[in-house]
């Protein structure tokens, strides 16, 4: 992965905190210099996708054609390549694993719990929890786990789960919600047939089976390569949608699942993770171990999660404004966040 600044590291194989206090603030302007380089492409990627659309040369039918490569094409090659060789095995993966997915779950339980009471339009409950339990996890989340705690600190695990698992509890939730109207096994069935979920069974097959072949690195390169269009597509797309329409509405809940995804998620996942050490593994974990998966938690909303909310034909401008703000939010509150946690 390209990176765009190195960590500072200690002889000994640690790392020094995310911000040294002792610097006369020295770091932190450097740290804010770092993150500002790992937010600006994605800024300019949205600006691009305005820019085109304002001077004519992108218009709705491009929208629609890119959507549909993306999420059929481009976002399945992204989740099999993620598991590609993948080591669940080795070390502690499978216990921070376990964590994260029972974690994970029990935050995903509690937003759609939450919604269910609050009296919304089911595309806006949705698209809510599409955008309060998504992060960017590829795009942002790994570049910024490499410059706080160091390249050896970024987990192939955590990034799996916290990459794939919100989104399929996000498919599974906005089937629920979209389809009160049909059968359990009618659900049940469009949940099974989604090119997503499609893609992670084949993705836990293909890890498992462990095939080296040059046939199959070919393949795998090739995946790799529609797989990276994933998010500068929905980047693009995203700044195409947002011409003329950028918070015109819902502010109150643009902010709503700005806040779930950017505050209350991270600190659920701490308090989550202390719990676990606890209760499960009898505090043979250190929570710093955690300190990776938690960061990743910590991410603004997805890009991807707008190719989702027009392929279900979601509140869009919800979706699309609640990645804006909190991809914003986050270059003031990362920093604070990070230092908090870690």
């Amino acid at each position: 992965m390209t990176t765009l600044g190195s960590p500072t590291e200690r002889s000994d194989g640690g790392r020094l905190p995310v911000r040294s206090f002792n610097e006369g603030g020295q770091s932190d302007v450097k740290y804010i210099q770092k993150m500002f380089l790992i937010l600006l492409p994605i800024f300019l990627i949205v600006i691009a996708g305005w820019f085109f659309k304002k001077i004519k040369i992108a218009d709705d039918n491009w929208i629609n054609v890119l959507n549909g490569f993306a999420y059929y094409i481009a976002l399945p090659s992204l989740i099999i390549t993620s598991f590609w060789g993948v080591d669940f095995f080795e070390g502690d993966y499978l216990k921070l694993i376990a964590s994260s997915v029972l974690a994970i779950i029990v935050f995903a339980l509690f937003v759609f719990i939450m919604l269910n009471f609050l009296k919304l339009h089911n595309k806006t409950k949705a698209s809510i929890f599409l955008a309060a339990i998504v992060g960017n996890t590829v795009y942002m989340g790994f570049p910024v786990i490499e410059l706080s705690l160091g390249k050896s600190s970024i987990s192939a695990g955590s990034g799996v789960v916290y990459l794939i698992l919100p989104l399929l509890i996000s498919i599974f939730a906005i089937t629920y919600w979209l389809g009160k109207e049909t059968s359990i096994k009618s659900q049940i069935l469009d949940f099974i047939k989604n090119p997503l979920v499609i893609s992670f069974v084949i993705a836990i097959f293909i890890n498992f089976i462990k095939i080296d072949s040059p046939i199959f690195s070919g393949i795998k390169t090739s995946l790799l390569m529609l797989g990276a269009t994933a998010s500068p597509l929905a980047l693009f797309m995203l700044g195409g949608f947002l011409y003329g329409k950028f918070l015109k509405r819902d502010i109150g809940l643009v902010l709503f699942s700005s806040f779930l995804k950017l505050l209350i998620f991270p600190f659920a996942m701490l308090g989550a993770y202390s719990a676990i050490i606890v209760w499960f593994f009898n505090k043979s974990i250190d929570l710093n171990s955690f300190d990776p998966a938690i960061i990743l938690s910590s991410m603004p909303v997805a890009v991807t999660t707008f190719l989702i909310a027009q392929k279900f034909n979601l509140d869009k401008d919800l979706v699309a404004n609640s990645i804006i703000v909190s991809t914003i939010a986050s270059f003031f509150l990362l920093p604070v966040i990070i230092s908090f946690i870690v």
